[in-house]
């Protein structure tokens, strides 16, 4: 993608075209990770587990027979190949080509639209997070100037107003306040990690200076739209380690593409409000 960045005042700047296919890269990678995990959890979408169709169909889907069609597990996995296939192709297409890119950001919302319509059960900000970086690359792919443009200043909004909220809610807990919560997280069943949880126990201090650590991240990212450029990278690899560090602790991998695949629009955001 060299050719989709330009020099402005000494500093190396996205395009619109470059910020989507930068976006398509990431996020579609994350893309190729979430098919996999369902890929390998066949068990939960086959008759008798939780995401089978007899289950999550129970409920009225307001779609054409056709589409209806593809929920049952034997051409669901279809699609999820076609998703894991293509997510691991995001990266070398958007290095290559525009018009690649358009067709593939396409190709790959439609399978996360078809998978979040058949079910949103299990789903979380992540799934929600990767369709507005998706829907923001193939608009911005495919009409590119000023509609492209607001798209991705859309998706930089949405992506600080998360950030926002969640910090918001966390400081209004006395548990994220007094740095016991990590802990608390950290021994469930779901998003456990024994050690990490014993380790914070016994040191409280740890487990408070990095929950406000968290917390301050969170209500103050939306300064990286009117930071100069040092401080702003500065912003972004400290979300990028704590998504990081929520995939390694927690497990939620997906996190770390959705959000960090918004990045490059608050880049092209950013740099065109500061110039």
């Amino acid at each position: 993608m060299l050719n989709e960045t330009v020099m402005l005042h000494g500093t190396i700047t996205l395009t619109e075209t470059g910020a989507a296919r930068a976006i398509l890269a990431v996020a579609g990678s994350g893309l190729a990770v979430s098919a996999a995990r369902d890929l390998r959890q066949a068990r939960e979408f086959g008759e008798g587990g939780a995401l089978a169709w007899s289950v999550v169909g129970a409920h009225p889907h307001r779609c054409p027979a056709v589409v209806r069609g593809l929920f049952v597990w034997e051409r669901y996995r279809a699609v999820l190949a076609v998703q894991c296939a293509a997510g691991l192709a995001a990266p070398v297409v958007a290095a290559l080509s525009t018009g690649g890119s358009a067709v593939l950001a396409c190709l790959l919302l439609s399978t996360l639209l078809l998978g979040l319509h058949r079910s949103d059960f299990g789903t979380d900000g992540a799934d929600q997070m990767a369709a507005l970086c998706l829907l923001t690359a193939a608009v911005t792919l495919i009409t590119g100037g000023t509609v492209g443009r607001l798209c991705l200043a859309f998706l930089a909004g949405q992506l600080v107003l998360s950030y926002l909220i969640a910090g918001v809610a966390k400081a209004v807990s006395p548990m994220w306040r007094d740095g016991s919560c990590l802990a608390q997280i950290l021994s469930t069943r779901a998003y456990g990690s024994p050690r990490v949880a014993a380790a914070l126990r016994a040191r409280p201090h740890l487990g408070f200076l990095l929950a406000w650590g968290v917390m301050a991240l969170e209500v103050t990212f939306w300064l990286t739209l009117v930071l100069p450029e040092a401080p702003r990278w500065g912003f972004l690899a400290a979300g990028a380690v704590m998504h990081l560090g929520i995939a390694v602790t927690m497990g939620l991998s997906t996190f770390v593409f959705a959000f960090t695949g918004a990045y490059p629009a608050l880049l092209f955001t950013a740099a065109a409000l500061t110039g």
